[in-house]
């Protein structure tokens, strides 16, 4: 008896030196004696929260500064958070034990010092809203979180409300153990030859309503499908990645199947709408590459579901492209393998200039060079040689060995939508369109995320004089590249649509979008310029040809005269209409050509 009071005794003096945290209703914190404690920042009490609910109670930095400062840039993000932890640091560590850690990157409460309502109670949620109150306004991560919080405590209450209604079933056994893979983290994850994987977690339904747990998983498996068509991307299989208890932690995650990527996403409700919301995370770090919403609002229909798919693997594909060319830029080129000489050689591509295209020329043959059969390695430097076509204005013979070369690349992976692409734009400059046509329209049917055959299919349109299936399928293209600063090719080819409809003003407003993303493109000024010729705006085609010469000083007619339109109406046109522009500047239309940048 002496002993189990001692014990009770050291059980009430425990449980005194705790603080008190409330976050079912209005936010409040005790300190174990009682007194309140005054968090006077929003955004502190919620970083507080936030760590409260995490397991373990800790976070990254990074997770904290996209929640929280998500609209700022990283390094001002990262002083905001800085500053509001030195804060709580002063209000919440004056005891002996401190109650918030701050490590060089990652944030942690001790849960083990602190009793929380929501984690002991989460019962209370029916009756008292989680932080009842709170409202940080602008921050959609936060919003995004608050809401997810509340409905998966709501859901929660529910169940254990039931659970405690219904009469105690009969146990039949302990549940069976997660597989070996996941737990045995001291073997080394799966190998991709170098390349970037990608695990789809199974998307977490917080609508509340357990009849939509169909619609969040078939999402998952959909994106799955779908983005096993990225064939330099590996996907990890729906058995391995699906089989992870919720709230799984993400290194363990990756190291179990060896993936550098995870796309994570919630399901919920907003009145008579489905809202999406889809996160890329970096495995390394555990840094948000990428986050967006989407919203449905019929889910189940077809058609709505398929191109809500199709948007959200093209945004993944070109972040995941961009994260993977920015990490190999400061490793040491005699440590690059096959894979790393390919992000590089993208890197160099993606910069638009001649030297850059030399060297991610050289980058790729060396990706030849030590794997003479990689696929991606030839379809990247086919890539290499259309883009030094286009921008140098190449004779026919060149056209002829890109098409060899996209041809090479059909053979190395016949499943690779980009190579029937390659293959069709060698044909559209050609001046082929039916064979470019049926190339083009193989290489969606591959891929329908693949943003740059939609613009090429819409170019061909263009090329044989139709502008308004150009459009259609131009308008497919910048749904799927909205954010790709590329999409000033896709822009161009929308104001030459507008310019062969006669529709001058949209044709303006086009070249000038293209023209903020690409200044230096002379194709999206000379459509600028001659449709405001044609508006009879010679005043402004003026300034807009002195902007053309300013950017390429050497443009002469030959640039337009390359152009492989099917009727040559369409570049006399062109050119007619830059001889209309007031200028002092004579004979600029029949210099010697010099200039080879696009």
């Amino acid at each position: 008896m002496l002993a189990l009071g001692l014990r009770a005794v050291s059980a009430i003096m425990t449980s005194a030196k705790r603080f008190t945290l409330g976050l079912l209703g209005p936010f409040r914190l005790l300190e174990p004696g009682g007194e309140r404690i005054e968090i006077p920042s929003k955004k502190g009490v919620a970083v507080v929260a936030m760590l409260a609910m995490a397991r373990d109670g800790e976070r990254t930095r990074g997770w904290l500064q996209d929640r929280l400062w998500g609209k700022r840039q990283h390094t001002e993000a990262r002083q905001s958070l800085r500053r509001e932890l030195s804060n709580l640091r002063k209000l919440l560590n004056r005891g002996a034990t401190p109650l918030l850690i701050s490590e060089r990157d990652r944030v942690r409460l001790d849960l083990a010092s602190v009793d929380i309502d929501a984690r002991l109670s989460p019962e209370q949620a029916l009756t008292s809203e989680f932080l009842e109150g709170l409202d940080i306004v602008g921050e959609d991560g936060f919003e995004e979180w608050l809401r997810e919080q509340r409905s998966t405590l709501a859901a929660e209450a529910r169940a254990r409300n039931t659970q405690l209604a219904e009469p105690a079933q009969p146990h039949y056994g302990e549940p069976p153990p997660l597989p070996a893979h996941i737990l045995d983290t001291t073997q080394p994850p799966y190998g991709f030859d170098g390349s970037p994987a990608l695990a789809v977690l199974p998307f977490v339904n917080v609508t509340g309503d357990s009849a939509d747990d169909y619609l969040a998983e078939g999402i998952s498996e959909e994106l799955i499908d779908r983005l096993s068509r990225i064939r330099w991307l590996p996907v990890i299989a729906r058995n391995s990645s699906f089989s992870f208890p919720k709230g799984a932690d993400r290194k363990l995650v990756s190291k179990s199947l060896g993936a550098t990527y995870l796309l994570e996403g919630r399901f919920r409700r907003d009145q008579d709408t489905y809202l999406i919301i889809a996160s890329l995370v970096d495995a390394a770090n555990e840094h948000t590459v990428w986050t967006q919403r989407f919203a449905l609002h019929t889910p189940t229909a077809r058609d709505t579901f398929g191109q809500f798919v199709t948007e959200l693997v093209a945004h993944l594909e070109t972040r995941i492209d961009h994260a993977e060319q920015t990490r190999t830029r400061g490793k040491r080129h005699d440590s690059l393998t096959v894979s790393d000489l390919i992000w590089r050689g993208r890197w160099h591509l993606n910069r638009l200039t001649r030297a850059d295209s030399e060297m991610a020329q050289k980058l790729f043959a060396e990706a030849r060079a030590l794997d003479p059969d990689s696929a991606e390695a030839i379809i990247q430097s086919t890539y290499a040689l259309g883009w030094a076509i286009w921008a140098d204005r190449e004779s026919t013979d060149r056209i002829l060995e890109l098409r060899k070369w996209a041809q090479r690349a059909i053979q190395a992976d016949r499943d690779d939508g980009r190579g029937y692409m390659l293959a069709g734009m060698a044909e559209m400059w050609l001046r082929r369109p039916a064979a470019a046509r049926e190339l083009l329209q193989q290489s969606i049917a591959l891929n329908p995320s693949l943003a740059l055959a939609h613009a090429e299919l819409g170019t061909s349109f263009n090329l044989t004089g139709d502008p308004k299936q150009a459009i259609v399928h131009l308008g497919a293209a910048l749904r799927l590249s909205s954010n790709d600063h590329h999409n000033f090719y896709s822009l161009t080819e929308l104001a030459l649509a507008y310019t062969m409809l006669g529709r001058w003003s949209e044709a303006v407003e086009h070249a000038d979008h293209a023209l903020a993303r690409r200044q230096a493109y002379w194709y999206a000024h000379i459509i600028k310029i001659n449709a405001l010729v044609r508006l009879g705006d010679l005043a402004s085609s003026r300034l807009a040809l002195d902007e053309l010469l300013r950017v390429k000083p050497n443009f002469t007619a030959r640039y337009i005269e390359w152009l492989p339109f099917v009727e040559r109406t369409w570049p006399d046109h062109f050119i007619d209409g830059l001889k209309l522009v007031p200028t002092d500047r004579a004979d600029w239309l029949t210099r010697n050509d010099q200039d080879a940048t696009a």
